[in-house]
Order: C-alpha cells, then sequence, then structure tokens
C-alpha cells in the first residue's frame, strides 16, 4: 500500500494486481504495458530485463533496465483489471480525478471521521478494497493492514487490538461471517458494516440488517463497479429494512437512470476515463465523458430507489422462455440456505452448489419455485465454489 500511495504521489501511473497472481498472468501484463519499475513480494523471482535496487520489509522494488518510451496521460492514475477478464491485460484506466470524486463521495455518506478505522478484508488490486484505502486515507481515519484471513485467530486478534469500527465484505465474505457467529466475535468496537461486490441474498441481507439493528451499529449495502472506481450507489441504513433487494439511491456526486431496454446508466464524475489493453492505450484520454453504460437491467420504485433485475448477458432461453440467471441463483440460494452458481446457454442451465446439499432439495426448489423440466438444468456438486481474488464467484471456470 506505501508503494500505492507513494506513486500517486510522484504522478507515476500503476497497474495493481492481486499478490498471488500467477506468474504468467504478470507475464501477460508486463508484454503489454512494459512498466517502468514493479514492487512485488520478495519471495518472487526477478523478471528478464528489470533489476532489484531495495527491499523493505518482505517487498522487493525493481526497476526496467532497458530503455522503453511510450506516452501516458497526465490524468492517468490507476488500472486495476476488469472483473471479467481474468487472464486478459485488459484493464480500467482511472484518472486522479476518479479517485478523489470517489473518496470524497463514500466519506461523505459513510461519515467518515479521523477515529474510524477499517481493516483489509479485501485486496486492494480489487476496486472495492482500494476504496476502502482511498475514502479512509482521506478522511484521515486509519487502515489495519492485515493478510490474514477471516476464519483465522490472527484476524480477529487484530481487528479486537486495534479497534477495528468497520467492516467491508462482499456476498461470500457475508456468508462466511454468519457461518463463524457473529455473536461470538469480539465485536465490541464495530460501528459499521459495508457491503458491496454482488447481490447479497434477501435472508443475509435481513439477517445483518437485523443484527446490526440489535447491536446499533450501521449496514450499507451498497453497488459499484470498477469501471466507476468504485461505488455508483448505496442503500442508507434507515431505510434498508424497508428496501430489501435494492441497490439504493446514487452517491453523492452521480446520477442513475434507466435507458429504454432496461439498461442501469450512471454519470459522475468517478466513471473512467476508458479500457487498455495495452501501453498504446495509456496516452489516450477521456473517452466516457462521465457517462457509463453498466450492462445491468434495473427498475426505479416510487421512492426512486433502484433494483437491479440481472445482467443483459446473463439471460438464456429455455423452451422459448428467458431466464433470468442471476434471479434463478438467488432465489436457489435463499431457499436451499447455501452457495448456489448458475451457468447457461440456451436450452442448458447449469446449477453448481456444494457437496452436503441434498439433490432432491434442489430439484424440489426448482420444481415449486420455477416449474423447470429436469431436462432443462443439470446439478453439480463440489467442496467449494470457485472465487475470485475479489470474493466473487468465478463462472468462467464453470461449464454451462
Amino acid at each position: 500500500m506505501c508503494a500505492y500511495l507513494e506513486a500517486l504521489q510522484r504522478e507515476d501511473a500503476v497497474f495493481l494486481l492481486d499478490a498471488g497472481i500467477s506468474d504468467v498472468l504478470i507475464e501477460g501484463v508486463l508484454r503489454a504495458y512494459d512498466p517502468a519499475w514493479i514492487v512485488q513480494p520478495d519471495d518472487r523471482a526477478i523478471w528478464k530485463s528489470y533489476r532489484r535496487e531495495q527491499t523493505v520489509a518482505g517487498w522487493s522494488y525493481c526497476r526496467r533496465t532497458h530503455r522503453s518510451d511510450y506516452a501516458i496521460h497526465p490524468d492517468l492514475a490507476v488500472l486495476l483489471s476488469t472483473s471479467g477478464s481474468t487472464g486478459s491485460p485488459k484493464a480500467v484506466r482511472l484518472s486522479y480525478a476518479n479517485l478523489q470524486a470517489n473518496a470524497q463521495s463514500i466519506a461523505e455518506y459513510l461519515e467518515l471521521k479521523p477515529s474510524d478505522r477499517a481493516i483489509t478484508t479485501l485486496p486492494f488490486s480489487y476496486s472495492y478494497g482500494l476504496s476502502v484505502i482511498n475514502s479512509h486515507v482521506l478522511a484521515g481515519a486509519s487502515v489495519v493492514l492485515t493478510d490474514a484471513g477471516l476464519t483465522s485467530r490472527e484476524f480477529w486478534t487484530q481487528f479486537q487490538t486495534h479497534a477495528v469500527t468497520s467492516f467491508a465484505g462482499v456476498p461470500f465474505t457475508y456468508q462466511m461471517l454468519q457461518r463463524l457467529n457473529p455473536e461470538k466475535l469480539p465485536l465490541d468496537s464495530l460501528d459499521t458494516l459495508t457491503q458491496a461486490g454482488g447481490n447479497l441474498s434477501p435472508a443475509l441481507t435481513e439477517y445483518f440488517c437485523g443484527l446490526a439493528k440489535r447491536r446499533g451499529w450501521r449496514f450499507f449495502v451498497m453497488y459499484g463497479q470498477t469501471e466507476a472506481t468504485a461505488r455508483i450507489s448505496y442503500v442508507p441504513p434507515r431505510t434498508l429494512s424497508r428496501k430489501i433487494g435494492s441497490i439504493g439511491i446514487p452517491i453523492p456526486g452521480g446520477r442513475m437512470s434507466i435507458a429504454a431496454d432496461g439498461e442501469l446508466v450512471f454519470a459522475g464524475p468517478n466513471v473512467m476515463m476508458g479500457y487498455a489493453v495495452s501501453k498504446d492505450d495509456l496516452a489516450k484520454g477521456d473517452e466516457l465523458h462521465g457517462i457509463l453504460h453498466t450492462g445491468d437491467l434495473a427498475s426505479q420504485d416510487a421512492d426512486g430507489y433502484f433494483f437491479l433485475q440481472g445482467r443483459l448477458k446473463r439471460f438464456v432461453k429455455v423452451h422459448g422462455n428467458r431466464v433470468a440467471l442471476d434471479a434463478l441463483e438467488s432465489a436457489l440460494e435463499d431457499a436451499i440456505h447455501a452457495p448456489v452458481a448458475v451457468t447457461g446457454i440456451d436450452e442448458k442451465i447449469a446449477i453448481h452448489t456444494l457437496i452436503h446439499v441434498s439433490e432432491d432439495a434442489v430439484r424440489q426448489t426448482i420444481r415449486d419455485l420455477f416449474g423447470f423440466h429436469g431436462s432443462t438444468y443439470t446439478i453439480s456438486f463440489m467442496a467449494e465454489l470457485p472465487m475470485t481474488a475479489s470474493g466473487k464467484k468465478d463462472y468462467g471456470r464453470l461449464q454451462p
């Protein structure tokens, strides 16, 4: 994180990658962008054409040994991998103004104070994790840096020792947190929960909404995309119990609307400059001009709250009927109380869940809720669903 903050101060554009990324994927990024310097774990081999110049706290600073001249737009601050491009150097181009605007907006609606203290539950190479750091730094608040996992004793020792006040997670994080039983965890210092990175099931939303009310916490359900730096909308805690399933209202400084085809459109100063696939794209300026077509279908209620109806590309046809895979997945998770991932192509839906789940229960739920014939879908069982580094379901590793 120190290298990231130093790069911002020096106005060096940086491509943030997960520390656990494979050498094959790093090599693809190096080929595409030919960076002037790399900061990496000290136990990684030094890449060809780079020289280690300094080692600090287990991390190596390496500089390129060959000459490579290409233009970088002066507004470009950060490159982040797009959520659906694992294995590809495709990245979102974020400007300094994007980072500043989104951090200010988040700090405003979360009412962050210098006394607040977050803990790193998410990689900061992921836009949500990065937004936690940016917003807290902007507010003069603190961040506890840890590599410890949520299920480890070390994580909760650090949580208690440093009196952490805010906890951020994606749906998978909250599934794990529920299994750990929050009533038995050292959460006396906690006052704020935030959730983004995918739809939290209604059952889990109700559970944590109720828990937050009993414990005097604030629970923010949010929606965002890497293309919008991080956050697009949020549900104020005071209205959450009445708006279960909603992505809420626009963040301060943003506007949301629904296009004629049902697509959610966001406008705001945090919308990315555009995409990049190689160093030749780094000289490009702002190509979107603050307007983002999200790819999500949405509706809006009479109170102005937005609700997602699925992805434009997450629909299949079964016997002529249009099936929303996201809605099917959410309904199954609520019914069988277990993680589910649904993939599919026309006339073929694939349901993936955990090995302890009863196949009869899944089939009965599908019959009761959707009336699908058994020939229209398959069910597979696994020890755990494949997840990305940011804790999202990795649909690309599941067969339709």
